[in-house]
This record gives C-alpha cells, structure tokens and sequence, in this order.
C-alpha cells in the first residue's frame, strides 16, 4: 500500500505564503474567532446598499431622501448582533476600548449642549452627529476577526464587478448637461435635486451611482487597491479569471479618466507608492519585481492609453489642472497647500470654540438641517476639514483628544501594514493602507456618509488582512 504524498497547492489570493511572527497592534486588535458567513453576506450587503443608497435616493424616492441616507444602518447593527454572538469584539484590544469610550461620552455631551444652546432642532442635528462619528466605528474590529481569505477574494470580486457596471453610467453622465435626470435625479423641485460639482467648460463631475462625485472617487481608489493587489498575485494564485481582471482595470482606468478629480488621480497615486514600498521592504524576491514592475506598467499603459481613448477628458483635466495652478503657482503646490490647510485649519476654530462645542454634528452637513433659522451660528461653524469639525462638534478639549486618537491609529495601523506584508506575500495589507491611511488620519471619515461607509469597511478589509499574515486559514 503506497503512502499518500501531500500536494503543494498555491496559495490563494490574499493568502498569505510565508509566515513570521509578526504584532500590528491594530491589526490584530480583534483576535480571531471562527469564520461568520452571516457578517460577511451582512459586509457585502452594506457595500452594495453604499452603491446603491444614491441611485435610490436620485432616482426611486428622491422625496424619501433624507430617510434613505439611514437604509444601511439596521444592517450594520445587525452585523454587530452577529459578532457579539460569536465573540468578535472578544480582546478588541484599547483602540477600540477608547473608541467605544469617546462613543459614550458624546451621548453625555449631546445632552449638555442641547441644554446650553436651548435649541431643541439641535437633539435632531446630534443624533446624526453620532452616526456619522461613532456608529461604524466598531465595524472594522468585527470584520478583522471573523473574515478570510476566501472572504477578501469574495469582497474583491464584488468590488470587480461594482466598479465594471458603474463604468457607462459614469461615461454617460461626463458628457450630458447638468439638468439631465441622469445627473439630477428624477424630482421635480429643485430642493430634492442633486447638483453635480462643476468642473470645467460647463462639464461637471460624474456622480455615478452616489450623489456627489466624492462617491466615484472613494469606488475608484479602493477597487484600485484590490486590483492592484491582485496583479501582484502569482497568477496560479488569483481567484479571479483573467478577462474579469482585465475588464475591471479597463472600467477603474476609464472611470478615473472622466471623473474630473484630481483628488482620485492622486489617491490613486499614494496606493502605487504603497506598492513600491512594498517592492522595497518585502523579503520575497519574486514580490519585489513584481511590486516594482507591475505598478509602473500600470501606471504606464495608463498614461499612453489616456490621450487615445478620452482625448477630451484628458483636456479638460489639463484645463482644470491649468486653472488651478494660476491661482496656487503650480498644481503640485495646490495638492500641497490644501493637505497642509486641512491638518491646520483646526487651530482657527479653538480661540472661539467652546469648551463643550457647539453641537455634535454641526460641522458637518448636519447644520443644513436647520435651514436659516440661525444662520449666524450657522456661518460660525462651517468647517470644511474633518479635524476642524471635530473642534466644532466636540468642543477643544475633546476635538484634540479625538484628533490625536486618529493619529495615533493611523500610526498603528500602517506600522500592522508594514510588518504584515512583510511577514508575508500578500501584497493586500500595504496597498489597503495607502487606500485608507489617507481618510483614517485626517479625511472626510467623519464629515461624509459615503466616504466614512467605504473607510470603515475597507479598514476591517485591511486590518483582516493584517491578521490573515499571522495565521493561515
């Protein structure tokens, strides 16, 4: 009787193949508990209600708008049932500990500035303030200990597809007037309607599916940092067939192309430096070329197909590029000015700011909720940066602590990145950094609903990721 003799297969995508010991601390915040196929069909639900809450609200029930803003949240409270069930939250670790302590003492601080301020719209305008702050926030750390590897591949394909049916909507939209209902959404009065950002020569920025191009841009960068990650796999390791992947860098190349954001251009950017790093740091020889190669054939391929296939997209971009860099001195010096503005702007708001804040959710859009019935407060508290708002919303002392808290995991989860990738070859922790590492640190994570829904989700993706280089499953 012959003995069996194992056979060596290849590992799957995002699997890691080489294995150190390795402690990202937020990264392995939340410990590992069996895999919970409910909350990722409940992750992937919420992914697909974040894609298609704005077609809904411009297009099925714009009168329904504002309560359709909420359509993902029961299903996010579902997850959380779902994890506490199976322990997921179980040695979280004190990220989330502080996380859910700042949650319970803003509860506190919504009643105290209600009370100060003795307007009773601005209870109505707190509870979405904490939504948007605190409700996702456990998102992440209950995602990083229930998914794997085949839960990244299932998640990187839906974003394949996501990205691939978005892609003629949003050609579609470059290139038809503002007024169109593909643009506008199908109200009649105009208070229910959504205005596309101007861009250029009377053309405005494709919104896609969402109802700002912001949207566009957080679909672009993030399935970017998949696809990415994918090329870099061995090909025998991909769970993905090649004309699938070859189809969805086709629709992300072409959704780029006419979006009009230079913010997208160079987020997209910063995801190719995360692959160069990885060229850099990681010690597998094979990882290294390609993490050095592919990413510059990427963004080669990319840089002689654009003038070819959207010759007018690519004008209006170097217009807008121009326009720009007459007020600013060059385009490099506006990205520059505006990233060192927004970790600045705080400083102005603290000498007039109260102790206790001027209202949870004020900063944000939730002062448009209370119309111009104090439009005085309501210029006091416009902050266009996320750190700003936080002084705004929480007050000085508490809007630092809240700001040093995001530094302070941002740090933690690149240095996770960073040891994971080099602990294995999986490419997906460090180029899922250079997605969210941007947003988590001092972006609209708590100033825009579409923005925070993809960096709380991507951040679990990324922090699983991290984990999946400690142990192989």
């Amino acid at each position: 009787m012959s003995a069996s003799v194992p056979v060596a297969r290849p590992p799957a995508a995002f699997e890691p193949v080489r294995l150190r010991t390795v402690t990202p601390r937020i990264a392995t915040a939340a410990q590992p508990v069996a895999a919970d196929r409910s909350i990722e069909n409940l992750a992937l639900l919420i992914f697909w209600l974040l894609l298609l809450e704005g077609a809904l609200r411009k297009w099925v029930a714009p009168q329904y708008s504002q309560y359709l803003f909420f359509i993902r949240d029961p299903f996010v409270l579902l997850l959380y049932w779902r994890a506490l069930r199976v322990n997921a939250f179980r040695n979280s670790g004190p990220l989330l500990q502080i996380g859910l302590l700042f949650a319970f003492a803003a509860l506190l601080l919504v009643f105290v500035q209600s009370i100060s301020f003795g307007n009773p719209r601005l209870f109505a305008v707190a509870i979405y303030g904490w939504r948007q702050y605190f409700l996702y926030l456990p998102l992440p750390f209950a995602l990083a200990a229930t998914l794997n590897g085949e839960s990244l591949q299932r998640f990187a394909r839906h974003a394949f597809v996501a990205v691939i049916v978005t892609v003629p909507l949003v050609i579609v939209q470059s290139v038809t007037s503002p007024s169109a209902v593909i643009n506008r959404g199908t109200a009649d009065e105009a208070s229910l309607q959504f205005q596309s950002f101007a861009y250029t020569q009377g053309r405005i920025r494709p919104s896609g599916s969402f109802t700002t191009n912001v949207g566009v841009k957080e679909l672009i960068v993030s399935t970017f940092a998949l696809l990415l990650a994918t090329w870099l796999m061995p090909a025998a390791a991909r769970k993905v067939r090649l004309p699938w992947l070859q189809g969805a860098t086709a629709a992300t190349g072409a959704c780029l192309a006419v979006s009009g954001s230079r913010a997208a251009f160079v987020h997209v950017a910063l995801v190719l430096m995360a692959a160069l790093l990885l060229g850099m740091t990681t010690p597998a020889a094979a990882m290294r070329r390609r993490a050095l190669f592919i990413p510059l054939a990427l963004a080669g391929t990319g840089a002689v197909l654009y003038p070819i296939v959207f010759p007018e997209a690519l004008s209006l971009m170097l217009s807008r590029v121009a326009e720009t860099s007459s007020v600013a001195g060059s385009a490099g010096s506006a990205i520059l000015g505006r990233a060192f503005y927004e970790s600045i702007d705080f400083i102005r708001f603290m000498s007039h700011t109260p102790l206790t804040g001027y209202g949870l959710g004020l900063g944000g859009n939730g002062r448009t909720w209370l119309g111009n019935s104090d439009p005085q407060l309501l210029a006091l508290v416009a902050a266009e940066s996320d750190w700003s708002r936080h002084i705004v919303d929480l007050g000085t002392v508490a809007g630092v602590l809240l700001i040093i808290f995001r530094i302070v995991c941002t740090a933690a989860l690149f240095i996770g990145s960073l040891r994971a990738t080099r602990a294995s070859a999986s490419p997906l922790p460090l180029l899922l950094f250079g997605y969210v590492g941007i947003g988590l640190f001092y972006g609209q994570l708590t100033g825009h609903g579409t923005v925070g829904g993809f960096l709380w989700l991507y951040i679990g993706l990324c922090m699983a990721s991290c984990r999946l280089a400690q142990v192989r499953r």
